[in-house]
């Protein structure tokens, strides 16, 4: 049965150099018989749709085509989708979904890094290093007249705009500086905050009162700019803001209007549009660090995307629980 079992593996080659480990191919070749994608292209649509009949398991990545309605009424022996990256909001059809089609996304792999990046960016932006370095490199100084002393991460008044995956990870890294977190999510329970050793606050109260504001938002109609021009305003003087989520959830243009005051720092790692116009004037504040929509990349990571979704696609052939398995109903509240 298991040599029968046909599985799709969509990702070109360029792609898996950086995201198929020898463990995820050995793993998926145990599994049933793999038709690997030897082109260095994204498959289109149409050539889906000649390869998906007689499918049990469709390996996808950034690219990879959607599977359509069309495609899912070609693949009656479809039972399981592994997307080796993040946002599956569209990648199954809803008559997959109503078919029983299972669902995987590699998000809580991504996740990791993107905490990772979030608790390096309260660090660097606590410390404010970088005109020292500038000095040093630029300059063939020393320490300036003018110093910037930076400060600790210890004991700060850290607030996170949502209780997410990403979130939530944040919340463990910051464990052994104990900080006084707090969130603001509305779907939250006492229970959860209190498991999590957080405590629930409004969206403003987190603004006003952070040393530290995180955003961790998922993209929903409910958080479409939810982060207005009157809570930049209430951001602390000398205050750090991280934000490493979407900018679906915030107003962009409010926020670089506060930065231009150079009242508080920022890390800035998303942006709308994507990639960010040369001329954009933030790229222009001494107040503000800027990256590539790259907090969720690294070298190891990236390397167990497509092993973390096969290992899963494993325990589903094994009747065990899976742990990266995305449930309709929650794609159903996604903008």
């Amino acid at each position: 049965m298991t040599q029968e079992r046909k599985i799709l593996y969509l990702p070109p080659t360029g792609l898996s150099e950086d995201i198929l480990s020898p463990e995820a191919v050995s793993i998926l070749e145990s599994l049933g018989t793999v038709i690997w994608n030897k082109l260095d292209r994204n498959y289109t649509d149409d050539e889906l749709l000649e390869m998906v009949p007689g499918a049990a398991v469709v390996v996808t990545s950034w690219g990879s085509p959607q599977i359509t309605e069309e495609h899912v009424a070609a693949a009656a022996d479809l039972q399981i989708v592994g997307h080796a990256a993040g946002s599956v909001k569209t990648r199954l059809a809803p008559s997959g979904h109503e078919r029983g089609i299972v669902l995987l996304s590699a998000a809580d792999v991504i996740a990791e890094s993107v905490a990772e990046y979030t608790l390096w960016a309260m660090l660097s932006g606590q410390r404010n290093l970088f005109p020292y370095e500038k000095v040093m490199k630029e300059e063939r100084g020393w320490k300036p007249a003018h110093n910037w002393p930076g400060h600790s991460l210890y004991s700060k008044k850290v607030g996170l705009v949502s209780a997410s995956m990403v979130g939530r990870r944040v919340i463990g890294l910051l464990k052994p500086f104990g900080c006084d977190v707090t969130v603001y999510d509305p779907y939250l329970s006492e229970e959860d905050a209190q498991l999590l050793d957080v405590r629930s606050v409004s969206l403003e109260d987190l603004f006003a009162d952070s040393d530290i504001i995180s955003v961790h938002a998922p993209i929903t109609p409910e958080t479409r700019k939810m982060i207005t021009g009157a809570h930049f305003q209430l951001i602390r003087d000398d205050a750090l803001f991280v934000h490493t989520a979407r900018s679906w959830v915030l107003d962009q243009d409010a926020l670089l209007a506060e930065l231009q005051k150079n009242r508080f720092n920022a890390y800035i790692d998303v942006f709308e549009p994507e990639p960010l116009s040369p001329d954009h004037p933030i790229r222009d504040l001494d107040n503000v660090f800027l990256s590539p929509h790259v907090s969720g990349h690294t070298v190891e990571n990236r390397m167990r995307l497509v092993e973390e979704i096969v290992r899963d696609i494993e325990r589903f052939f094994n009747n065990r629980p899976l742990r990266l398995v995305v449930p309709y109903e929650k794609l159903k509240i996604m903008a």
